[in-house]
């Protein structure tokens, strides 16, 4: 994994440096979740990228999508999953260009399987698992290179989840997601 990281940090710094210091219209960032109360998924690693839609002054509007992989804690019985997070979020820089604060709302959604299971007697059918509902994520970056910094954020997912075979049900679950990005 180190191995994985280190390769990634070079690509972006070689990415940046050659980068116009003050354009900043894309963004592309990994990050990976400390915190996450779902049961049957260990926490997420994300990537993302956000485009530049509007810009005045020290404020901007971005357009972006969040992809998250997950593995499951139980993978006999649960696949992983891939959520995608189309967002919306506007950026507010200060102290010289170096902090960016940020708030996204987004829409997300994924879909994962459970496989049969034997329990005495009864068989559990293989079922088809949707997650879908609004997210909030507040957040900070911290530009320590004109064009590559590092970011903290919540991801608030208020849900529901949809399964063939038993009720629907709806559940919060938070993100706290630590990453390392680009700006060019």
């Amino acid at each position: 994994m180190k191995k994985i990281t280190t390769l990634v940090f070079l690509v972006l710094y070689s990415i940046s440096y050659g980068q116009d210091q003050t354009v900043k219209n894309f963004q592309l960032g990994l990050s990976y979740s400390l915190a996450n109360e779902d049961e049957i998924f260990n926490n997420p690693f994300s990537g993302y990228a956000n485009y530049q839609v509007k810009q005045w002054d020290n404020l901007d509007i971005n357009a972006g999508l969040k992809v998250y992989y997950f593995s499951s804690k139980e993978s006999a019985n649960f696949s992983n999953k891939l959520g995608f997070n189309p967002n919306i979020s506007s950026s507010y820089y200060f102290a010289n260009n170096k902090l960016n604060a940020n708030v996204a709302i987004g829409y997300y959604f994924d879909s994962f399987k459970s496989t049969p299971t034997i329990t005495g007697i009864v068989v559990s059918p293989e079922r088809d698992i949707k997650t879908n509902g609004i997210t909030l994520a507040p957040g900070i970056k911290y530009f320590f290179h004109p064009n590559i910094f590092i970011d903290a954020n919540a991801t608030f997912l208020m849900a529901k989840t949809k399964d063939d075979f038993y009720k629907d049900t709806t559940g919060n679950n938070t993100f706290i997601n630590l990453g390392l990005g680009v700006a060019f």
